[in-house]
């Protein structure tokens, strides 16, 4: 409803997975980036199905979704926005285990970044808990939040209202995922105006030489 209010030629589709767990049902869906007003008698021709390398922006529920996903080609550092939760849902190999039997979050986390273009990786669940809503309302917004579409956050809003039920609450779901996606990465932060002469000054001697409205430019 979002891409169709803004005049956007757009298609969705799904493919069911096998059985919960063992297959996660993929939804997909394209956007052509022209309105179709601009288009003239002409329409896109879209695919009903996801190509590895051909992705521009990946949305994962759960962190083991998005390593299906990497493993499955569907992020690529060339072209793909990967937004996904870090939380877990064990899956049954992972119960079975005689002792500790999950899998190494960090390692997909590490992956997720070096295969990526970008990646936002944040908890869905706990926003969504807080927000009183489910997962999908907070995953709307971290995608409208990541600027990967052309999709205003009002359209994206009207799209929500428009269900009806329950939309306050996705609302503030969906508040909290545009936040997540705006916010710098964990562990990153700007810098303050009146803190860039101290880092010019314990720069390298190449970074020094640079002129000093690049120079400033490049820690802003």
């Amino acid at each position: 409803p979002a891409a169709a209010s803004e005049g956007y030629p757009v298609q969705s589709t799904s493919i069911p997975g096998v059985a919960q767990r063992t297959g996660a049902t993929t939804y997909y869906l394209e956007i052509y980036p022209v309105r179709a007003a601009e288009l003239g008698e002409r329409r896109p021709v879209m695919t009903l199905a996801p190509a590895p390398g051909y992705v521009d922006v990946m949305v994962a529920s759960e962190l083991l979704e998005a390593a299906r996903a990497l493993q499955n080609g569907f992020v690529t550092p060339d072209r793909t926005t990967l937004i996904a939760s870090t939380h877990r849902i064990y899956t049954t190999v992972e119960k079975m285990a005689m002792g500790d039997g999950r899998l190494d979050s960090e390692r997909i986390v590490k992956a997720a970044q070096a295969l990526a273009r970008r990646a936002q990786l944040f908890d869905m669940q706990r926003l969504a808990r807080e927000a009183g809503t489910v997962i999908s309302a907070v995953m709307f917004g971290a995608l409208a939040g990541s600027g990967t579409l052309p999709l205003p956050r009002a359209g994206c809003e009207a799209a929500i209202r428009s269900f009806g039920k329950g939309a306050e609450a996705s609302l503030r779901g969906l508040a909290a995922g545009y936040a997540a996606a705006r916010a710098p990465p964990e562990g990153v932060r700007r810098l303050l105006p009146a803190e860039v002469p101290a880092v010019l000054a314990a720069g390298s001697a190449p970074c020094r030489a640079l002129p000093g409205a690049a120079h400033q430019r490049a820690f802003l």
